[in-house]
């Protein structure tokens, strides 16, 4: 599941800002001034348009190109212009500009709504980047200052609770907002975060179903003309499962897929194209065939089958329970002992010598991300355990990482030759030897 996207691309950022009136303001701009201008102010209005689809779309990083577009064709940029463009930098996870422009944002808005918006996105980057007490102290002033503000942002408080480890009062108050408004999804899905923290399981697993009504929910929102699967027989029947969220959600998910081959289901899996290698050497049981663009989808793909089912659904259905969760779940990558013994060999590991696999964070970098990985120099002191050997399975650019370790008397093993991003199927066999 994506990592803080219950705050990243919070709703309440881009109502706020689309409640704040930009027309008008780029229209008196356009008043008693040159042609030029006015032309200036018409292109303006119009990228800004273009902006808010973007930012309706999940395309937040082209909205900040075209915002800082319209921004640059006015002399006097007004105020609510900024506030957009503070809102898309808080839904692109552009932190650095945030935390560079929002005092002087702050200082420039007078209104009330254009405050709330400004404030809102510093809390979002407050949060983002670890600092939940002051985020609290934020959002405590904004309490004082102005209710309503207050109480749409108040899922915010529970996700900052949940972040503290306060995972009782998160839950207490994202059931607060719902028992007052069922329909609040980003509460919802709030909620279901928190539940699966605590282990409060099948009800986490029924919240989490909210992603799909939630419209920053970072996967496509496909539709079939197939029922969906909720937990009918399945023996003899032909399931479409189809990916969400990003590559690790779809690993993660995918251990539910043997659960699904024992109920006497007939499966086509749609993954990633990078993964349908690795899922058809795991699982020859399922027909594997990579998701295609939307575009590209043909309906007769789609004939034949008796339901569909997201895959990060299965676990609804087929391990409701933390005790489910533990005794069924089982290792599901095949191994291959003669490679697995050729890399022993090629790092001269001897047939009983530990070796160990190092990751140290994800390619997606960023203000909030960063805080969950380890820099690469930190894992150094393991050159202590003295006999072990030791891979690399960074799996993007790190050379000058590794090259580091290596100085530091870390004796790090690298393949440049398999094309770890990528290649997962031969990614897969370097762990199979390590102790990872």
């Amino acid at each position: 599941m994506p990592i803080g996207s219950n705050v990243r691309g919070a709703a309440t950022l881009i109502r706020a800002a689309n409640g704040v009136g930009i027309g008008p303001a780029l229209a008196n701009l356009s008043t008693g001034v040159s042609e030029r201008d006015r032309k200036n102010a018409k292109k303006a209005a119009k990228l800004v348009k273009q902006a808010h689809k973007a930012l309706e779309e999940r395309g937040s990083r082209r909205a900040e190109i075209l915002l800082d577009e319209a921004i640059a064709l006015l002399d006097n940029p007004p105020s609510v212009l900024w506030c957009h463009r503070l809102v898309a930098a808080s839904k692109a996870s552009n932190y650095e500009y945030v935390v560079e422009n929002y005092q002087r944002i702050r200082d420039m808005v007078t209104s009330e709504d254009e405050i709330v918006v400004v404030e809102r996105s510093w809390i979002d980057c407050l949060i983002s980047a670890g600092f939940y007490e002051e985020a609290l102290r934020e959002l405590d002033s904004l309490a004082v200052r102005n209710a309503l503000a207050w109480s749409a942002m108040k899922t915010t408080l529970g996700v900052i609770h949940g972040r503290l480890g306060n995972l009782g009062k998160a839950i207490a108050i994202q059931k607060e907002i719902l028992a007052r408004e069922p329909s609040d999804v980003l509460a919802r899905w709030n909620l279901s975060i928190h539940q699966l923290e605590a282990g409060e399981l099948p009800e986490a697993f029924d919240n989490y179903e909210a992603r799909w009504d939630w419209k920053d929910f970072p996967s496509e929102h496909r539709t079939f003309e197939i029922p969906r699967w909720k937990g009918e027989s399945l023996e003899g029947k032909k399931v479409l499962v189809w990916r969400e969220q990003g590559v690790g959600d779809e690993i993660r998910f995918a251990g539910m897929l043997p659960d699904l081959i024992a109920a006497g289901a007939c499966i086509t899996f749609e993954s990633a194209r990078k993964l349908a290698p690795l899922f058809q050497k795991s699982f020859p049981e399922v027909t594997v065939r990579p998701e295609q663009p939307a575009e590209a989808r043909k309906r007769d793909d789609y004939k034949g089958f008796d339901f569909e089912v997201p895959v990060g659904s299965l676990a609804r259905y087929f391990r409701p329970t933390v005790a489910d969760m533990r005794s069924k779940c089982r290792p599901w990558l095949k191994r291959d002992p003669e490679i697995e013994a050729q890399v022993r060999s090629d790092i001269g590991a001897a047939p009983h010598q530990p070796v160990i696999g190092l990751a140290w964070r994800s390619s997606n970098q960023n203000v909030e991300r960063n805080q969950h990985y380890v820099k690469g120099e930190y894992l150094s002191p393991l050159k202590m355990l003295g006999a072990a050997k030791f891979i690399c399975l960074q799996y993007d650019e790190c050379s000058e990482e590794v090259g580091v370790m290596r100085e530091l008397g870390l004796p790090l093993y690298d393949f440049p030759a398999i094309d770890q991003m990528n290649d997962l199927v031969s990614a897969a066999i370097l762990p199979a030897p390590a102790i990872s």
